[in-house]
C-alpha cells in the first residue's frame, strides 16, 4: 500500500527519533564510562606516592602476619613421618590395640624417618600431646636397630611394646590417628588454655602446664591499669600544654618528647637503678628515716606498672594535646559568662569535646601495652610477665614455634577485636579534631 507523503514523513520522523534516542543513550553510556575511567586514572595517579608505603606494609606486615597464622595452624610432623600409619589407623575403632600389621607399618616408617632425620621433630611433636611421647618415639626407634623377626608382624608389635609401654596402650595411637593432615587447631587450642595433653592410657595429663588464660587476663589487667593511670596523669599535662603559649608550652612539650630521644632499654634500666635494693629511692627513704631497711620495690607489679606508665605517657598525651588545641576557647568563656563555674564549664563544655583525644590516646596506649615485653621482663617478677614474654620464650628457648605463633595470633586478633570498634568510634566522633 502506498503511504501518503505525510505519513511517510511521519514514519521517517518516528524512526529517526527512535534511532536518535538509541544513539543518545549509547553516547551517554560512553561518556559516563569515559568519565569513570578518567576518575579511576586520576585516583590511581593520586595514590602513586603512597605505593612505597603500601609495598612496605605488604612485605613487612601482611606477609609476616600471614606467615605467623600459617605456622600457628601447621601441624604436619606426624602426617609427614607416619603417612601410611595414620592412613591405616583411620579404620581403627580405638577399643582395642591396632592390628599387628599397623605395628609393623609404624616400625617401618620409624626406620625410614630415622634415615631422613625426621625422628626428633616427630618425637618433640608427640611429646607436646602425650606424657612421655618423645621417649616413646625415641625408645622405639632405638629398639628397631636390634635383631628380631622382621617378617612377622607379631614380632614388630612385641618389640615395640617391649621398647616402650606406651605402645601397648591406646593414647599414643589415638593421637597418631588424629593427625592425618598437615594442618590442625592443636596449637590454637593449646594457646587458648584448653587441655591438650593426655597420658598413655588416654586420660588427661597430670603434668602442670602454662595457665594461658590467667596470662591473658594478667596482660589485659596490667594494660588497663597503665592506660587508666596514663590518662589520669596525662590529661592535666595535656590541658596545660594545649592552653599555654610561648616558652611555657615549648618547655612542657620538650619534657613530654624527651623520652623519645632515649632508647627503651636505657629508660627501663634507669628504673632498675632507681628501684633496686641499694638504689636511689631506697637510699633516699633510708636517709630521711622513713624506712629502716630497703623496701622490695624492684621485680614487683608496682615497678612494672610505674615503668610502663613512664614509657607510655607520651603516646597518651600527644593525641590529647592535638584535640584540645582544636577546641575553641570561646566555648568555655561563653559558659562562664552564663554563670557556670570553672569546674562546671570544664566538665560540661571542654571535657566532652576532648573525649576523642582521650579515647585515641587511651586506645593507642592500651594496644601498645598488650605487646609489652622488655619492661616487664626486666623490672617485673615471675608473676608479672605478659603474653609477649611467653612468645619470646617459646620462640627462643623451647623452639616451639607453633605455640609461639598461636599465642601471637590470639594476641593480634584479640587486640584487633578490642581496637577496631574503638578506633571506628574515635574516627566517627573526632571529625577534624585529630
Amino acid at each position: 500500500m502506498t503511504l501518503p507523503y505525510g505519513d511517510v514523513g511521519l514514519a521517517m520522523t518516528q524512526q529517526d527519533a527512535l534511532t536518535g534516542n538509541i544513539a543518545s543513550s549509547t553516547a551517554g553510556v560512553v561518556v559516563r564510562s569515559s568519565i569513570r575511567s578518567d576518575n579511576n586514572r586520576r585516583a590511581t595517579r593520586a595514590a602513586l606516592p603512597a605505593a612505597p608505603l603500601l609495598i612496605f606494609l605488604l612485605l613487612f606486615l601482611v606477609i609476616p602476619i600471614g606467615s605467623v597464622v600459617h605456622t600457628a595452624i601447621s601441624d604436619g610432623e606426624i602426617a609427614k613421618a607416619l603417612p601410611l600409619t595414620t592412613q591405616a589407623l583411620q579404620a581403627w575403632d580405638g577399643d582395642e590395640l591396632p592390628a599387628t600389621a599397623i605395628f609393623m607399618k609404624l616400625g617401618q616408617e620409624l626406620e625410614a624417618a630415622g634415615h631422613v632425620g625426621s625422628v626428633r621433630p616427630l618425637a618433640r611433636r608427640l611429646g607436646y600431646e602425650l606424657t612421655g611421647g618423645a621417649s616413646a618415639i625415641l625408645n622405639a626407634q632405638r629398639a628397631l636397630s636390634e635383631d628380631f623377626d622382621r617378617a612377622d608382624p607379631k614380632a614388630w608389635k612385641a618389640h615395640l611394646i617391649k621398647a616402650d609401654g606406651a605402645w601397648g596402650q591406646g593414647g599414643v595411637w589415638s593421637i597418631i590417628k588424629q593427625h592425618d593432615s598437615r594442618y590442625s587447631a592443636f596449637y590454637l587450642r593449646w594457646a587458648t588454655g584448653f587441655p591438650v595433653k593426655i597420658e598413655a592410657d588416654g586420660s588427661l595429663s597430670r603434668e602442670s602446664s602454662y595457665d594461658f588464660r590467667s596470662i591473658y587476663l594478667r596482660t589485659i589487667l596490667i594494660s588497663l591499669v597503665v592506660t587508666g593511670l596514663t590518662i589520669v596523669i596525662g590529661y592535666p599535662v595535656a590541658y596545660v600544654i594545649a592552653n599555654s603559649s610561648g616558652r611555657t608550652a615549648a618547655v612542657l612539650l620538650f619534657f613530654i618528647l624527651l623520652p623519645f630521644w632515649t632508647s627503651l632499654l636505657v629508660r627501663t634500666m634507669s628504673w632498675i637503678v632507681f628501684l633496686q635494693t641499694n638504689g636511689v629511692l631506697n637510699n633516699a627513704l633510708a636517709g630521711t628515716g622513713l624506712t629502716s631497711e630497703p623496701l622490695p620495690l624492684l621485680y614487683t607489679r608496682m615497678a612494672t606498672i610505674i615503668a610502663m606508665i613512664q614509657i607510655q605517657l607520651p603516646f597518651t598525651v600527644l593525641p590529647m594535646i592535638s584535640v584540645m588545641r582544636a577546641i575553641p576557647a570561646n566555648h568555655v568563656k561563653a559558659a562562664r559568662s552564663l554563670g557556670a563555674g570553672p569546674l562546671l564549664a570544664h566538665a560540661t563544655i571542654f571535657l566532652p569535646q576532648a573525649v576523642p583525644g582521650i579515647a585515641a590516646g587511651g586506645l593507642l596506649t592500651f594496644v601498645l601495652c598488650l605487646g609489652f615485653y622488655l619492661t616487664p621482663a626486666l623490672v617485673g617478677g615471675p608473676s608479672d610477665q605478659m603474653v609477649s614474654f611467653f612468645i619470646a620464650r617459646f620462640t627462643n628457648e623451647d623452639l616451639n614455634w607453633g605455640l609461639a605463633s598461636a599465642l601471637s595470633v590470639i594476641l593480634i586478633f584479640g587486640a584487633g577485636i578490642v581496637a577496631l570498634p574503638l578506633a571506628r568510634h574515635v574516627a566517627r566522633h573526632s571529625s577534624d579534631r585529630i
